[in-house]
């Protein structure tokens, strides 16, 4: 967010996406959590093996922590208290894009390693099995209760009160960040599954889990969309970028939240089918083999027992 301050009206594409600011309150805690990780990288890149596991993940963290760049201090930050639609885009970059990707790219022990030695050693301890971080993380990514706490924490936030006092207060508009982020790494835990807690469902269980998260979220986004006035009272002085008026402004951010939001659902539903497909395509397969040989073993030893039973009736 720009303080409160009204930029001139955006008169290009690459005037909108070189707006970035490292000063607020988000952009300053984004920048601490990628220096931590880089320095916990670097440390297990000295030790890392020689496979290119740790390059893909490194890799693959990286993209997650440009795209909270991009929404932390980027455009959609800098202009976020102008546009909603932007506001709404770093909403849809944070839970949808970054959360699932550093959930894929498993950065937790490249931030271990950041550590001093005896906090890591302290750490390690508290993450094994029988340790207290991992009995809560168990229960906090059930899809009980995750899908629960990241619906309700989009609805809470789109309450106009709440939505509007978090563009007024930075601390507030940081917490609502971090409360976005954060459910969303427990909703997207039960499909992806890392380390240590590994998820428990199917690949069926995967696809209705998420089927009941596409509905709230669609309806939430219809309402937006379709609201023939202006919800958000924050956004009615708003400076009128690309030329839209508030309601214009409101229903873009509908649609992106409507559209994009739920093609990452889909899109996830479409690669768990398949997956889901293969494994039993698999299963078909291990068991037609198994079948087969066990024929084969039952015909050898009845052709063997035939052939001794022959042998024995001739020396008979």
């Amino acid at each position: 967010m720009n303080d409160g301050q009204e930029p001139d009206l955006i008169n290009s594409f690459g005037e909108f996406a070189l707006a970035w600011d490292f000063s607020s309150p988000p952009a300053v805690l984004f920048l601490f959590i990628t220096g931590a990780y880089m320095i916990g990288a670097t440390r297990l890149a000295i030790r890392s093996d020689r496979h290119g596991r740790f390059w893909s993940k490194f890799t693959a963290s990286l993209f997650g922590l440009i795209l909270l760049a991009i929404a932390l201090a980027g455009p959609l930050d800098y202009y976020s208290g102008d546009l909603f639609a932007a506001h709404m885009s770093q909403h849809i970059v944070i839970a949808m894009f970054a959360a699932p990707l550093l959930l894929l790219a498993r950065p937790m022990p490249a931030y271990i390693w950041a550590l001093p030695r005896p906090l890591r050693v302290g750490i390690g301890t508290a993450l094994t099995d029988t340790g207290v971080i991992i009995k809560v993380m168990r229960i906090l990514t059930m899809p009980t209760v995750a899908l629960p706490a990241f619906i309700g924490t989009l609805y809470a936030w789109h309450i106009p009160e709440a939505y509007n006092q978090s563009l007024e207060n930075d601390w507030l508009h940081l917490f609502m960040h971090f409360t976005m982020f954060s459910t969303a790494v427990l909703f997207w835990w039960p499909i992806i599954g890392p380390p240590p807690i590994r998820t428990k469902l199917t690949h069926p269980q995967r696809i209705i889990y998420l089927l009941l998260a596409v509905t709230p979220t669609a309806v939430l986004a219809a309402i937006i969309t379709l609201s023939k006035s202006v919800l958000f009272d924050f956004y009615l002085n708003s400076p009128g970028h690309f030329t839209w008026s508030p309601v214009e402004d409101q229903r873009t951010g509908g649609l992106l939240m409507w559209i994009p939001g739920n093609f990452v659902y889909l899109a996830t539903m479409t690669i768990l089918f398949f997956r889901w497909f293969r494994e039993e395509e698999q299963k078909t397969y291990r068991k037609a083999t198994l079948h087969k040989r066990e024929a084969n073993l039952s015909y050898d030893s009845k052709t063997t027992q035939a052939k001794v039973k022959s042998k024995n009736d001739h020396t008979n």
